[in-house]
């Protein structure tokens, strides 16, 4: 997917409710394989640990794939 495309799926998520419920429960997907590894986190503390990872994220590093201005993360 182009930059632009990606863009354009971000703005659809912003005005449809149907859309942001389907990329909402995928992320609560992400949790439940993050709990069924033993670890005991929500949504929101993934979340933050993800923006705290991004700051102080070195140019280089792997990136982790996940939307964070998608609902639930």
């Amino acid at each position: 997917m182009s930059k632009a495309h990606a863009q354009k799926f971000i703005k659809q998520l912003q005005k449809d409710p149907a859309l942001r419920s389907k990329v909402n429960k995928a992320s609560q997907h992400i949790v439940k394989v993050a709990k069924d590894q033993g670890y005991d986190v929500t949504q929101e503390e993934i979340s933050n640990s993800l923006k705290e990872h991004w700051a102080k994220s070195e140019p280089g590093d792997e990136p982790l794939v996940v939307f964070s201005e998608a609902p639930g993360f």
